[in-house]
């Protein structure tokens, strides 16, 4: 399964609920990609990796050992390949490890061999290169080991847990992966990514939504989205939207339950414009609110007043002015115009950067980052269109 929505937008937060309604049924082994993996350049070799080495792992934490001549014929199999050895890999692996192959003992072979090569990959270019390129040579050998274990460690694990209906993976943040990269994993090897014997959810970049390659095509079903909260009245006539009161008040309640407004604000508008410019995106709702808090304190005031919000958005402005290319501009204009993002090439970008934002119900449609559209440069070429 793909899940997908903009960065920020609350995935870890519902993969979260998922893992506790799901704990009961399935034995659920959960990790970040971008602690296990260079996500700038990742590739589909180096996820059956990190989803091995996490399975074993986790089962040997439930004393659930995988079949011992599989192990063997797999152990010796790597070893010929990359010819490493118990000498080489033991002089290495505890630096490489950093904690991760916990204290269970004794620990075997490929546990530590996987951890080194996964250390490698992300720390070298020339060894990330050469591991790749080695494991591609038989990659059929590859895969086919890897879901032999994968199958015996199910089999053990409803033996000795009867309520469990198998394994459920939950590779999270790797949507933090550009555009480039997730074009390789979700196009070029989705065949590879849906081959291994498990229940995985995969989370995906929203930029591959927009791909006109279509991700359906690709995998069995199409994406799960998480979208925006939508805080607006949409009407694809109008250039500046009115706000939904009801979404608007949900997004000041999001703040409600961290802090006491009626203590930190001078008045309930100043938190509404905070909402306003958040355009119903989680993160950008809690960045802005925190640079509000800080420009309060340094200035000395005991409320945080319409300055001090106004400053804090002007900041959220700024950073997006630092990195949206000039010719975006007149993309994000037709944008706020139609309500639609049409498939550029561009238009993974302004997803993957979210300077647009998808919004989806009865109606799917975008709109610009409302903290873009007090920008100079934005308002001159919505005048220009």
């Amino acid at each position: 399964m793909l899940f997908t929505g903009h960065r920020g937008g609350g995935k870890t937060t519902e993969l979260r609920k998922l893992e506790t309604k799901l704990q009961a049924e399935y034995f659920i082994i959960y990790f970040m990609a971008d602690e296990e993996l260079d996500i700038n350049d990742a590739r589909y070799t180096d996820l059956y990796l990190v989803i091995i080495k996490q399975v074993e792992d986790q089962l040997r934490r439930k004393n659930i050992s995988l079949d011992q001549r599989l192990l063997k014929s797999f152990e010796d199999w790597f070893k010929e390949i990359t010819k490493e050895e118990e000498r080489t890999v033991e002089s290495s692996v505890r630096v490489e490890a950093g904690g991760q192959l916990g204290n269970e003992s004794p620990i075997p072979f490929l546990a530590k061999l996987w951890v080194k090569l996964l250390g490698q990959i992300k720390g070298s270019d020339k060894n990330k290169k050469i591991i790749r390129e080695t494991l591609e040579k038989d990659i059929s050998r590859l895969k086919a080991d890897i879901n032999a274990l994968l199958r015996d460690g199910a089999k053990k694990l409803r033996e000795k847990y009867p309520e469990y209906k198998g394994i459920l993976i939950i590779v999270d943040n790797l949507d933090r992966v550009p555009p480039n990269v997730g074009e390789h994993l979700f196009f070029d090897y989705a065949a590879q990514l849906q081959e291994l014997d498990c229940n995985i959810i995969y989370t995906v970049p929203i930029s591959v939504v927009y791909s006109p390659k279509n991700v359906g095509n690709a995998f069995d079903q199409n994406p799960h989205i998480l979208p925006m909260v939508n805080i607006y009245k949409f009407d694809r006539q109008k250039i500046d939207l009115e706000y939904n009161d009801r979404y608007l008040k949900a997004m000041t309640e999001i703040i409600a339950k961290r802090v006491n407004p009626d203590i930190l604000f001078e008045s309930e508008q100043d938190l509404l414009e905070i909402a306003k410019a958040s355009g119903g995106h989680v993160r950008q709702l809690m960045r802005i609110m925190r640079t509000a808090c800080y420009t309060a304190g340094s200035r000395g005031h005991s409320k945080i007043n319409s300055d001090d919000v106004d400053y804090a958005i002007n900041q959220e402005q700024f950073s997006f002015e630092r990195v949206i290319p000039n010719e975006h501009y007149e993309i994000l204009a037709e944008v706020c115009l139609s309500k639609n993002l049409e498939n550029k090439e561009t238009a993974q970008d302004v997803l993957y950067n979210t300077s647009v934002l998808e919004y989806n119900g009865i109606n799917r449609w975008n709109y610009v980052n409302p903290v873009i559209k007090r920008s100079d440069l934005f308002q001159e070429a919505l005048k220009s269109l």
